[in-house]
């Protein structure tokens, strides 16, 4: 498995989209929030996503040079068009100006609509986090992007629909909430099926309806379907996500015949002052992190984490160790690099995967 460090990746990346007619500055802030996602271990949402970006440029269903448009803004509102433009740009524009908003007024209700992929959503909400703010979000994929069965059902009906949250908590890592509404991201099912790994059982309905853990039977013809996390408690998230990422958004709600997957995007945006004070939200928010974390454990576990500290962790492994990448997958953007004319880097190798 190659084994390529922070830089490197980063680098290479951005040699691939700058040959891809992608301009250097947005070039650059794809591949930055793509090795990102790698550092924090969310490999579904990183560098394996080069592979789509690349033909979706082709395909014209993203705009490389897409940025935000201000549709209408009122107190505390904010209604933006993003242009079909790399979701790494337009949503931190898009945040950039929420935050700023809601420090202004207290709150901001942030509605997105033709954005490019948004890729690892939670990224957004780390940035509302570090400016002092409490955030909520949600997001569909603009009618496309059917990968999940309805509960009782199992033929695909919704996306993956993840909802996301952030919180600032002092002199520790903010809380951070990033989950697929879907009992597991359709990204996670590249990955194990570019590394030849089978997948946990409950996780998916092959085309026939049926129970299955092969990666070839969810991508096979017909294909199979996720299944909603919980039962009847992700797929109600799930339909929310569609009324406020779908419906209120302007962007659409989930539906047979649309191809091009871009993404709707709801968040809240607070500033903990304008509701209960700083000091208040502060010492509760320690409070509640330090009472939850002294718990007894359960047999098998170390510590308790708490949202978001799994992937602050698994950052810090990863800028030292390098991020490593399934053989299948880097194979995949070698070949789309030799294409374009970019020098593969030199990367070391470990015998897992």
């Amino acid at each position: 498995m190659p084994v390529i460090s922070k830089s490197s990746l980063t680098a290479f990346a951005f040699r691939i989209f700058e040959k891809s007619t992608i301009p250097p500055d947005e070039a650059a802030q794809v591949a930055e929030s793509l090795v990102l996602a790698n550092l924090k271990g969310h490999d579904s949402h990183g560098v394996i996503r080069i592979i789509e970006y690349v033909d979706w440029v082709g395909r014209g269903w993203v705009n490389p040079t897409g940025h935000i448009e201000v549709v209408r803004e009122q107190p505390c509102i904010l209604v933006l068009n993003g242009n079909f433009g790399f979701g790494q740009v337009v949503g931190r524009e898009a945040l950039n100006l929420g935050i700023k908003k809601a420090k202004q007024e207290g709150a901001c209700i942030l509605s997105l609509r033709c954005s490019g992929h948004l890729g690892r959503v939670g990224e957004f909400m780390e940035m509302a986090a570090d400016a002092g703010l409490v955030s909520f979000g949600m997001t569909n994929t603009h009618g496309a992007g059917v990968l999940v069965a309805p509960f009782g059902g199992c033929e695909r009906r919704l996306s993956a629909n993840p909802i996301v949250g952030g919180a600032p908590v002092p002199e520790m890592a903010s809380l951070v909430m990033d989950m697929s509404t879907s009992t597991i991201a359709e990204g996670k099912i590249k990955v194990a099926r570019n590394k030849g790994d089978s997948l946990a059982p409950g996780l998916f309905v092959n085309g026939c309806g049926e129970p299955s853990t092969s990666p070839e039977e969810y991508y096979a013809d017909p294909p199979g379907a996720l299944l909603p996390m919980s039962g009847h408690k992700g797929f109600a998230l799930s339909m929310f996500c569609e009324v406020f990422a779908g419906a209120m958004t302007g962007a659409g709600c989930s539906k047979a015949g649309i191809d091009r997957v871009a993404n709707g995007f709801m968040a809240f945006l607070l500033d903990p002052t304008a509701f209960c004070g700083s000091d208040f939200y502060e010492s509760e928010i320690s409070g509640l992190a330090n009472f939850v974390k002294s718990s007894r454990l359960m047999q098998g576990f170390d510590e308790i984490l708490l949202p978001g500290e799994p992937e602050a962790r698994e950052n810090l492994r990863r800028e030292t160790t390098g991020i490593d990448i399934d053989k299948t997958t880097w194979e995949k953007i070698c070949s789309i690099a030799r294409q374009k004319g970019v020098q593969i880097p030199i990367v070391e190798t470990c015998t897992s995967g």
